[in-house]
Protein backbone atom coordinates (compact mmCIF):
# COMPACT_ATOMS: atom_id res chain seq x y z
CA UNK A 1 0.00 0.00 0.00
CA UNK A 2 3.08 2.29 0.92
CA UNK A 3 4.59 1.87 -2.45
CA UNK A 4 1.62 2.15 -4.28
CA UNK A 5 1.29 5.97 -2.89
CA UNK A 6 4.67 7.14 -3.85
CA UNK A 7 4.14 5.47 -7.46
CA UNK A 8 0.71 8.01 -7.43
CA UNK A 9 3.19 10.60 -6.35
CA UNK A 10 3.81 12.74 -10.05
CA UNK A 11 7.57 14.55 -9.58
CA UNK A 12 6.29 17.03 -12.21
CA UNK A 13 3.60 18.68 -9.85
CA UNK A 14 6.41 18.69 -7.01
CA UNK A 15 9.01 20.34 -8.78
CA UNK A 16 6.45 22.29 -10.58
CA UNK A 17 5.52 23.80 -6.81
CA UNK A 18 9.16 24.07 -6.26
CA UNK A 19 9.53 26.49 -8.87
CA UNK A 20 6.12 28.21 -7.49
CA UNK A 21 7.31 28.35 -3.86
CA UNK A 22 10.31 29.78 -4.76
CA UNK A 23 9.43 33.06 -7.15
CA UNK A 24 7.15 33.12 -4.31
CA UNK A 25 9.52 33.85 -1.54
CA UNK A 26 12.58 35.74 -4.53
CA UNK A 27 9.85 37.21 -6.72
CA UNK A 28 11.13 37.53 -10.20
CA UNK A 29 13.81 35.05 -11.19
CA UNK A 30 15.61 34.24 -14.75
CA UNK A 31 15.35 30.23 -15.85
CA UNK A 32 19.22 29.79 -14.95
CA UNK A 33 18.88 30.90 -11.18
CA UNK A 34 15.60 29.17 -10.76
CA UNK A 35 16.92 25.90 -12.18
CA UNK A 36 20.46 26.57 -9.94
CA UNK A 37 18.09 26.80 -6.77
CA UNK A 38 15.59 23.98 -7.36
CA UNK A 39 17.96 21.83 -8.75
CA UNK A 40 16.80 21.01 -12.23
CA UNK A 41 18.23 21.45 -15.69
CA UNK A 42 17.19 24.41 -17.28
CA UNK A 43 14.81 22.66 -20.29
CA UNK A 44 12.83 21.20 -17.53
CA UNK A 45 12.60 25.09 -15.79
CA UNK A 46 11.64 26.04 -19.32
CA UNK A 47 8.94 23.89 -20.00
CA UNK A 48 7.41 24.43 -16.20
CA UNK A 49 7.32 27.90 -16.92
CA UNK A 50 6.04 27.89 -20.19
CA UNK A 51 2.92 25.57 -18.46
CA UNK A 52 2.24 27.64 -15.80
CA UNK A 53 2.68 31.13 -18.10
CA UNK A 54 -0.08 29.61 -20.46
CA UNK A 55 -2.12 29.45 -17.42
CA UNK A 56 -1.88 32.64 -16.20
CA UNK A 57 0.14 31.86 -13.10
CA UNK A 58 3.08 33.50 -14.13
CA UNK A 59 4.38 35.96 -16.39
CA UNK A 60 7.55 37.35 -18.48
CA UNK A 61 9.01 40.05 -17.81
CA UNK A 62 9.93 41.39 -21.70
CA UNK A 63 12.69 43.54 -20.43
CA UNK A 64 14.87 41.32 -18.05
CA UNK A 65 13.09 37.96 -19.51
CA UNK A 66 12.58 37.00 -16.01
CA UNK A 67 9.73 35.33 -14.65
CA UNK A 68 7.64 36.04 -11.73
CA UNK A 69 4.19 34.79 -10.01
CA UNK A 70 0.51 36.56 -10.95
CA UNK A 71 -2.13 37.77 -8.94
CA UNK A 72 -4.09 34.26 -9.95
CA UNK A 73 -2.56 32.82 -6.99
CA UNK A 74 -5.22 34.91 -4.83
CA UNK A 75 -7.89 32.77 -6.36
CA UNK A 76 -6.55 29.87 -4.72
CA UNK A 77 -6.80 31.18 -0.92
CA UNK A 78 -10.35 29.63 0.47
CA UNK A 79 -9.38 30.93 3.66
CA UNK A 80 -9.88 34.66 2.55
CA UNK A 81 -13.16 35.13 0.64
CA UNK A 82 -13.26 38.04 -1.33
CA UNK A 83 -9.51 38.42 -1.69
CA UNK A 84 -10.09 38.64 -5.76
CA UNK A 85 -12.74 41.17 -5.72
CA UNK A 86 -10.81 43.41 -2.54
CA UNK A 87 -7.82 42.97 -4.97
CA UNK A 88 -9.95 44.07 -8.20
CA UNK A 89 -11.23 47.02 -6.10
CA UNK A 90 -8.11 48.54 -4.25
CA UNK A 91 -5.70 47.83 -7.44
CA UNK A 92 -6.70 51.39 -9.36
CA UNK A 93 -5.75 53.26 -6.44
CA UNK A 94 -2.68 51.18 -5.23
CA UNK A 95 -1.53 52.18 -9.02
CA UNK A 96 -2.12 55.85 -8.47
CA UNK A 97 -0.22 55.47 -4.69
CA UNK A 98 2.78 54.05 -6.52
CA UNK A 99 2.95 56.28 -9.24
CA UNK A 100 2.61 59.60 -6.97
CA UNK A 101 4.57 58.81 -4.43
CA UNK A 102 7.39 56.59 -6.55
CA UNK A 103 7.53 54.05 -3.91
CA UNK A 104 6.18 49.98 -3.81
CA UNK A 105 2.27 49.82 -2.87
CA UNK A 106 1.22 46.88 -1.54
CA UNK A 107 -2.29 45.01 -0.36
CA UNK A 108 -2.66 42.69 1.91
CA UNK A 109 -4.96 40.08 4.39
CA UNK A 110 -4.01 38.46 7.43
CA UNK A 111 -4.05 34.55 6.93
CA UNK A 112 -3.80 33.03 10.48
CA UNK A 113 -0.26 34.86 12.51
CA UNK A 114 1.05 36.17 8.77
CA UNK A 115 0.10 38.55 6.33
CA UNK A 116 -0.39 37.75 2.38
CA UNK A 117 0.33 39.95 -0.07
CA UNK A 118 -2.56 39.87 -2.48
CA UNK A 119 -1.28 42.84 -4.75
CA UNK A 120 1.69 44.87 -5.04
CA UNK A 121 2.41 47.71 -7.39
CA UNK A 122 6.06 48.85 -7.91
CA UNK A 123 7.28 52.21 -9.53
CA UNK A 124 9.66 52.13 -12.84
CA UNK A 125 13.52 52.56 -10.89
CA UNK A 126 16.65 50.91 -10.87
CA UNK A 127 15.73 49.96 -7.13
CA UNK A 128 12.47 48.36 -6.14
CA UNK A 129 11.42 47.08 -2.66
CA UNK A 130 10.69 43.22 -3.86
CA UNK A 131 7.43 42.09 -2.39
CA UNK A 132 5.69 39.25 -5.01
CA UNK A 133 1.96 38.59 -5.15
CA UNK A 134 1.55 35.17 -2.70
CA UNK A 135 4.81 36.23 -0.05
CA UNK A 136 3.84 35.87 3.45
CA UNK A 137 5.32 37.71 6.39
CA UNK A 138 4.77 37.60 9.51
CA UNK A 139 2.28 40.36 11.12
CA UNK A 140 3.63 42.07 13.74
CA UNK A 141 6.73 42.86 11.80
CA UNK A 142 5.48 44.46 9.17
CA UNK A 143 3.48 47.87 8.67
CA UNK A 144 0.66 46.46 7.15
CA UNK A 145 0.12 43.90 9.41
CA UNK A 146 0.05 45.85 12.37
CA UNK A 147 -2.51 48.30 10.25
CA UNK A 148 -4.94 45.02 10.17
CA UNK A 149 -3.80 43.69 14.16
CA UNK A 150 -4.41 46.95 15.33
CA UNK A 151 -8.34 46.95 14.62
CA UNK A 152 -8.98 42.97 15.41
CA UNK A 153 -10.69 42.16 18.67
CA UNK A 154 -7.51 42.66 21.33
CA UNK A 155 -8.89 38.87 22.94
CA UNK A 156 -8.45 38.03 19.09
CA UNK A 157 -4.60 39.09 18.71
CA UNK A 158 -3.80 37.57 22.25
CA UNK A 159 -5.02 34.03 20.72
CA UNK A 160 -3.27 34.69 18.04
CA UNK A 161 0.47 35.11 19.44
CA UNK A 162 -0.35 33.26 22.62
CA UNK A 163 1.67 35.37 24.93
CA UNK A 164 5.43 33.82 23.74
CA UNK A 165 8.14 35.91 23.08
CA UNK A 166 8.28 36.96 19.07
CA UNK A 167 10.45 35.90 16.26
CA UNK A 168 13.01 38.35 16.20
CA UNK A 169 14.55 39.10 12.18
CA UNK A 170 16.95 42.40 13.21
CA UNK A 171 17.71 43.70 15.68
CA UNK A 172 14.46 46.38 15.60
CA UNK A 173 12.08 43.22 15.27
CA UNK A 174 9.56 43.48 18.09
CA UNK A 175 10.23 40.81 20.40
CA UNK A 176 7.11 40.71 23.29
CA UNK A 177 3.59 40.75 23.13
CA UNK A 178 3.12 43.24 25.45
CA UNK A 179 5.52 45.99 23.10
CA UNK A 180 3.11 44.33 20.05
CA UNK A 181 0.02 46.00 22.14
CA UNK A 182 1.92 49.08 23.05
CA UNK A 183 2.37 49.82 19.73
CA UNK A 184 -0.95 48.70 18.44
CA UNK A 185 -2.47 50.83 21.06
CA UNK A 186 -0.39 53.30 19.08
CA UNK A 187 -1.72 52.41 15.52
CA UNK A 188 -5.33 53.00 16.73
CA UNK A 189 -4.49 56.36 17.93
CA UNK A 190 -2.71 57.66 15.02
CA UNK A 191 -4.17 55.89 12.13
CA UNK A 192 -1.24 54.09 11.47
CA UNK A 193 2.07 51.67 11.43
CA UNK A 194 5.58 51.75 10.76
CA UNK A 195 8.00 49.20 10.20
CA UNK A 196 11.33 50.73 10.87
CA UNK A 197 13.66 48.10 9.76
CA UNK A 198 11.69 45.16 11.46
CA UNK A 199 11.51 42.62 9.46
CA UNK A 200 14.12 43.24 6.84
CA UNK A 201 17.17 45.66 7.42
CA UNK A 202 17.34 48.79 5.27
CA UNK A 203 13.89 48.52 4.58
CA UNK A 204 11.10 51.02 5.72
CA UNK A 205 7.31 50.48 5.21
CA UNK A 206 4.13 52.83 6.72
CA UNK A 207 0.45 51.02 6.61
CA UNK A 208 -2.52 52.11 7.01
CA UNK A 209 -6.01 49.89 7.85
CA UNK A 210 -8.78 48.84 4.82
CA UNK A 211 -12.46 48.48 6.43
CA UNK A 212 -15.32 46.89 5.14
CA UNK A 213 -19.03 47.58 4.32
CA UNK A 214 -19.59 45.89 7.72
CA UNK A 215 -16.97 48.03 9.80
CA UNK A 216 -14.87 45.62 10.23
CA UNK A 217 -10.56 45.30 9.11
CA UNK A 218 -10.63 43.55 5.77
CA UNK A 219 -6.98 44.39 4.75
CA UNK A 220 -4.40 46.99 4.62
CA UNK A 221 -2.48 48.91 2.41
CA UNK A 222 1.15 50.14 2.62
CA UNK A 223 3.99 52.22 1.04
CA UNK A 224 7.61 50.17 1.06
CA UNK A 225 10.56 52.01 0.53
CA UNK A 226 14.46 51.56 0.95
CA UNK A 227 15.70 53.57 3.90
CA UNK A 228 18.61 55.47 2.07
CA UNK A 229 15.89 57.47 -0.24
CA UNK A 230 13.89 58.62 3.24
CA UNK A 231 16.83 58.85 5.73
CA UNK A 232 14.80 60.92 7.80
CA UNK A 233 11.62 58.72 9.13
CA UNK A 234 9.57 62.02 10.17
CA UNK A 235 10.13 63.36 6.49
CA UNK A 236 9.42 60.54 5.17
CA UNK A 237 5.80 60.14 6.93
CA UNK A 238 5.19 64.26 6.36
CA UNK A 239 5.76 63.27 2.68
CA UNK A 240 4.36 59.69 2.49
CA UNK A 241 1.32 59.61 5.15
CA UNK A 242 -1.24 61.90 2.89
CA UNK A 243 -1.16 59.79 -0.14
CA UNK A 244 -1.36 56.99 1.87
CA UNK A 245 -3.82 57.65 3.91
CA UNK A 246 -5.95 58.85 0.86
CA UNK A 247 -5.83 55.28 -0.62
CA UNK A 248 -6.54 53.92 2.74
CA UNK A 249 -9.71 55.48 2.54
CA UNK A 250 -10.51 54.93 -1.03
CA UNK A 251 -10.00 51.63 -1.09
CA UNK A 252 -12.40 51.57 2.05
CA UNK A 253 -15.15 53.77 0.52
CA UNK A 254 -15.16 51.35 -2.79
CA UNK A 255 -15.51 48.37 -0.32
CA UNK A 256 -18.58 50.34 1.00
CA UNK A 257 -17.02 51.50 4.43
CA UNK A 258 -18.72 54.54 5.38
CA UNK A 259 -17.83 55.06 9.06
CA UNK A 260 -15.22 57.23 10.75
CA UNK A 261 -11.63 56.59 9.43
CA UNK A 262 -8.88 56.50 12.27
CA UNK A 263 -6.55 59.04 12.99
CA UNK A 264 -7.32 62.44 12.25
CA UNK A 265 -11.04 62.92 12.10
CA UNK A 266 -12.85 62.03 8.75
CA UNK A 267 -16.62 60.38 8.38
CA UNK A 268 -16.54 58.80 4.76
CA UNK A 269 -19.48 59.94 2.74
CA UNK A 270 -20.86 57.98 -0.33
Amino acid sequence: MKGERKEQILNSVLRTFDVVELLAKRGELGVTRIAEEVGLDKSSVYRILATLKSIGYVCQNPVTQGYANTSRFALLYPKTPGAEELRERAHPFLSRLAEETGETASLGILEGRDILYIDTVQRSAMIQVNLPIGQKLPAYCSALGKAILAFLPEERVRELYGGADLDRFTPNTLSSCDALAGELAAVRLLGFARDQEESHLQLACLGVPVFGADGRIAAGTSLSYPCFRHPDPKQAEGRLLPPLREAGIAVSKALGFKGSYPGPSEKLTS
